[in-house]
C-alpha cells in the first residue's frame, strides 16, 4: 500500500495537512468536540509508531475530531454502505493512519460502532423530518447506509432501546407534519 507521501509527494500532503494546523484550526482546538464519543487526552499505552504519529498530530486532534463529526452529521458520509477509515481520510485529505489513530486512542467507541451510531442518528433525524410519510422503514435503512432492514432494526434497537416501530409510536406527536 502506498502512503500519501509516495502517491502525491510530501509538499502536496503538507498543503492538505496545513488546514488542521493553521491558526484557524488551532482556535477550534479550544472548542469541545461536537459529540461526546471522543476523548481529548489519551493515556493508553502506545507503540513507538503511534507515539511518533501522536507528536505529529497532537495539536490537531480536536480539529480532526470536529471534521469527522461534521462529515458524519452534515455530509452524511455514512450513508455510503461501504465507507471506511480510508474514505474518511480521503475526504479530509489526510493519511488513513491519522484516522485509525484517532479511533484507536481518542474515541470511546470503535470506527464500526461510530459508523452505526451515525447511521442511527441520521435515521432518527430523517424520521423526525417526515421521511416515513412517503417511504418504508426498509427504504430508510437503505438510505442511511444499512445493507438491509435486519441490521438496521438490530442497530436501532441497540442504540435507542426501542424498535423503529416503537420509536415511531412514542414520538408520533413530535414528528413534523
Amino acid at each position: 500500500m502506498f502512503t500519501p507521501e509516495i502517491l502525491f509527494g510530501l509538499p502536496i500532503l503538507n498543503k492538505k495537512l496545513i488546514k488542521f494546523s493553521s491558526p484557524l484550526a488551532k482556535s477550534t482546538d479550544d472548542q469541545k468536540p461536537i459529540s461526546d464519543n471522543w476523548i481529548l487526552e489519551s493515556s493508553n499505552q502506545k507503540n513507538e509508531q503511534d507515539l511518533k504519529l501522536q507528536k505529529k498530530i497532537i495539536s490537531s486532534i480536536t480539529s480532526y475530531i470536529n471534521e469527522i463529526d461534521k462529515l458524519s452529521i452534515d455530509d452524511h458520509v455514512f450513508r455510503n454502505p461501504n465507507v471506511s477509515t480510508s474514505d474518511l481520510a480521503a475526504k479530509l485529505g489526510v493519511p488513513t493512519s491519522h484516522i485509525v489513530y484517532l479511533f484507536k486512542y481518542h474515541s470511546k467507541i470503535s470506527f464500526s460502532e461510530y459508523r452505526t451510531l451515525s447511521r442511527i442518528n441520521d435515521s432518527i433525524n430523517l424520521i423526525n423530518k417526515g421521511f416515513l410519510k412517503n417511504n418504508t422503514l426498509e427504504a430508510l435503512a437503505y438510505k442511511t447506509g444499512f445493507a438491509s432492514y435486519n441490521p438496521f432494526f438490530s442497530a436501532f434497537k441497540k442504540v435507542t432501546a426501542l424498535s423503529p416501530q416503537d420509536y415511531l409510536k412514542l414520538n408520533k406527536t413530535t414528528i413534523e407534519d
